[in-house]
């Protein structure tokens, strides 16, 4: 669980909960073996001002059954479930396809620091040590892992249009990319010839020249920006030589 070193960021911490509270209530699943430590959950949820309605599992049977029905905003896991394991349960919901906006949170008694540990490694957004349980924990950890899902939500949305972007781009120089190539290759080819003949027959009106001057200039930076594009596809797809080479159609 993240420590906070001083009263402003417990207020930070606060300050989202509340926020989170002025909403609707969010939907929780508790999922513990023990009845009084479910009970006790939720008392303090409603102590700590937290709007949260809660559905209560006792079994891996019975919590696939509940995300099968409902799509939860949070879900505490009990990491001592018998002859399971929260860890377990992290497993079933992160593989659940209707739980992807769910925020695990795992509850874990004092000496499963190695569990808790694990669990974060695994997809946990936070954990709670059972005996620490209290109203400031809560909110803290429910902050905490509202905070990093926010994060990790905008970072996705971030590496999702850059793969978009990376889409489009690739998709133009795979249909675009060696014919545009090859218009400016002949462009350029024609304006060398044309100032060819006109060193040695002189007959081009100087305002033409300077024209194609401007002409050859933006032909070779297309082709650079051809070349730019290309570089960041094959940085993107991460792919070989070969195949950098069809993309871009170059020889």
């Amino acid at each position: 669980m993240l420590e906070y070193e001083n009263d402003s960021e417990v207020e930070s911490a606060n300050s989202v909960a509340a926020t989170m509270a002025t909403e609707q209530p969010l939907l929780a699943l508790s999922v513990d073996d023990d009845p009084i430590d479910r009970l006790r959950l939720a008392k303090i949820c409603k102590n700590a001002g937290l709007k949260i309605d809660f559905v209560e599992v006792a079994t891996l049977d019975e919590m696939r059954q509940e995300l099968d029905h409902h799509e939860f905003d949070i879900v505490f896991l009990d990491h001592n479930l018998g002859m399971e394991t929260g860890l377990d349960a992290l497993k079933i919901l992160l593989s659940h396809e209707d739980q992807v906006n769910s925020i695990p949170i795992m509850l874990t008694s004092v000496t499963s620091h190695t569990i808790a540990v694990e669990a974060m490694r695994n997809g946990c957004a936070d954990y709670i040590v059972k005996e620490e349980l209290t109203v400031s924990s809560l909110v803290k950890s429910v902050a905490s892992a509202i905070e990093r899902r926010i994060l990790f939500s905008q970072l996705s949305d971030a590496k999702a249009f850059q793969k978009s972007v990376s889409d489009v781009v690739e998709r133009f120089m795979r249909t675009c990319g060696p014919e545009m190539r090859e218009i400016l290759s002949q462009t350029l080819k024609t304006l060398r010839g044309l100032r060819a003949i006109n060193r040695s027959e002189n007959t081009l009106d100087p305002v033409i020249l300077s024209n194609f001057t401007l002409l050859e200039r933006g032909c070779k930076d297309l082709t650079v920006l051809v070349d730019d594009l290309s570089s960041v596809v094959a940085t993107a797809r991460g792919v070989s030589g070969r195949n950098h080479r069809k993309i871009t159609g170059r020889p």
